[in-house]
């Protein structure tokens, strides 16, 4: 994500500029409460007890990162909402039965005081490598 924005502002011969205007523009988009996918390195899981599993939600702005999450072992997609019609490949029963698991797990109270978080990602975001570093983990890996 660092290297497509220091690509895109032209700056990866300057990675330290580039950084410093990534770091600006993702302190000013979380102050504000916005969200920006080309600075935004959130991912956040909340899980939430409910008998012998945990259901949880993952709240990202990118949706290959939430793809990866589904590929670990025991995890598996559950959603549900009330807000529009079902999916063509959930039965009704089987919607009913997640209506059921997500409204007891969530009730009424803020999402923190029912599961707990975990926050998947570098406080500040990540910082740009040293060119000599790229170089040396270039040679590693051929």
């Amino acid at each position: 994500m660092l290297n497509n924005f220091l690509r895109e502002t032209g700056t990866t011969d300057d990675p330290f500029k580039g950084w410093t205007a990534w770091s600006t523009l993702r302190a000013e988009t979380v102050d504000k409460g916005l969200r920006a996918p080309g600075v935004d390195t959130d991912f956040q899981l909340v899980f939430f007890p409910d008998g012998d599993r945990f259901l949880g939600i993952a709240f990202t702005e990118h949706h290959r990162w939430f793809r990866h999450w589904l590929r670990q072992t025991a995890v598996s997609e559950y959603r549900y909402w009330n807000s529009a019609d079902k999916p063509s490949s959930v039965s009704r029963k089987e919607w009913d039965r997640r209506a059921e698991a997500w409204d007891r797990v969530l009730g009424m109270e803020p999402l923190s005081t029912r599961g707990f978080v975990i926050d998947l990602h570098e406080i500040g975001g990540p910082f740009p490598q040293h060119k000599a570093d790229q170089k040396r983990k270039q040679k590693g890996a051929s």
